[in-house]
């Protein structure tokens, strides 16, 4: 169907035979649909564009540089010892915070962890988010992420260049935030080029400006958007990975006995022990069928293409609407039902473009491996140590807002085991 907001107009589809033919048919370089406000914000500062807003060549340049450490399982499960250190710090958290099993905000301490993590990984630093006294420099920069996703989609509906000729209170807002988001992540890029000055294989960001063509302007711009990208989404899948099984305690209760037989009580959860863990992986995918965090994704057409039995002429902008796949009954049996099982192999016989939480083809989500992997490895810690509870079961809305975010605090609670 078409759908038309403002000045932006799309056409949603939600078929997994019209996913199919769209892989089919995708060019070498697929386009995404173009956020104006990112690329508004990039010119007026003279930054370079990353793998969210390139096109092209150019995007494919890009992405080559990182699939590599990104892409591969090999590479992104020896970042297990990172991950594990700050889910450390984060269950001993939660013990601390715990107010009769309840935490206040839990989405932003989520948000911390996730900021966390993606820092130490990018620039193997901790911030110290986690601890009683928390770094001003690390809260403003996850502040600032939230005020530039907030802004950006207003500026989606009512263009851009309006916003910048009037120069709203949005678009100063946008570009304050952009402005905090890029500054701060540069004097941590440079700060981990100067001191790993010599190659080490380890050192993702060193690692990838010598074995590319990438100049420092564009490694600021692409390690600026991984960093945004890994922040929100991830701490957002959690926070529905949290709730889905706190409404499902015998799916909890099946995912702690295989936790139990896969990892002993001495060892930390490894990648290692994720390999041979199919029902966590299962309750994952699960979470992400019925909670996607990111609802939509999107692609620009390059020329006019034939799909089923619609003409797609070229430059329509296609919504790929993940959430409304993830619930149709025609593609899962008891699709409002939360079932682990229907993803264990020997029962599953799911079409894989019914489900597609981190977009199809070549521009699928180039950090999946990673956030994936930090979403196995934290349920392992949380499971372990705590059961999670529903504090009350009334149905919770979702708002639309970029992501999929619920309309009020989750009602969960940690129960130390």
């Amino acid at each position: 169907f078409r759908m038309k907001l403002g000045s932006f107009e799309s056409v949603n589809i939600g078929a997994p035979c019209l996913l199919e033919a769209l892989y089919r048919k995708e060019g070498r370089y697929p386009q995404r649909l173009e956020i104006k406000p990112w690329k508004a914000y990039r010119d007026l500062r003279n930054e370079a564009y990353g793998l969210l807003i390139l096109e092209g060549k150019d995007w494919q340049r890009v992405r080559s540089a990182f699939q590599q450490k990104l892409m591969k399982p090999t590479e992104v499960v020896k970042l297990d010892g990172k991950i594990n250190q700050v889910l450390k710090d984060m269950v001993a958290r939660i013990g601390k915070i715990n107010v009769n099993g309840k935490i206040e905000d839990l989405y932003f301490e989520l948000n911390k962890w996730s900021f966390e993590t993606i820092c130490l990984i990018l620039y193997g630093k901790r911030f110290g988010l986690l601890q009683e006294e928390v770094n001003e420099e690390a809260m403003n920069f996850i502040t600032a992420v939230k005020t530039m996703m907030s802004t950006f989609g207003m500026m989606m509906v009512i263009p851009v260049k309006l916003h910048k000729g009037f120069n709203t209170k949005t678009w100063k807002d946008h570009t304050a935030a952009w402005d905090r988001i890029f500054s701060t992540a540069k004097v941590y890029i440079d700060k981990k080029l100067k001191r790993n000055s010599s190659r080490d294989p380890d050192d993702l960001i060193g690692d990838i400006l010598h074995q590319s063509s990438l100049s420092k302007k564009e490694l600021y711009a692409a390690i600026t958007e991984l960093q945004v990208g890994g922040v929100e989404t991830t701490a957002n899948s959690m926070l529905w990975f949290i709730f889905n099984l706190s409404r499902n305690p015998g799916a909890q209760k099946k995912l702690l006995q295989e936790i139990r037989e896969v990892v002993s009580p001495c060892q930390d959860p490894s990648g290692e022990h994720i390999k041979r863990m199919p029902y966590l992986k299962a309750c994952l995918k699960e979470s992400m069928r019925l909670s996607p965090s990111v609802p939509f994704t999107s692609r620009t057409m390059d020329k006019d293409t034939e799909l089923g039995d619609y003409t797609i002429p070229k430059g329509t902008v296609l919504m790929i609407n993940s959430h409304a796949l993830g619930s149709n009954e025609e593609y899962f049996d008891d699709g409002k039902q939360f079932k682990p099982e229907r993803w264990l192999r020997g029962s599953c016989t799911i079409n894989p473009f019914s489900h597609v939480p981190f977009g199809i083809g070549k521009r699928m989500c180039i950090g999946r491996r990673l956030a994936e992997l930090q979403l196995q490895l934290a349920m392992c810690w949380l499971v372990r140590d705590y059961e999670i509870v529903a504090t009350d079961n009334e149905p919770l809305d979702v708002i639309h807002s970029g992501l999929l975010v619920p309309n009020r605090e989750l009602p969960v609670a940690f129960i130390k085991r």
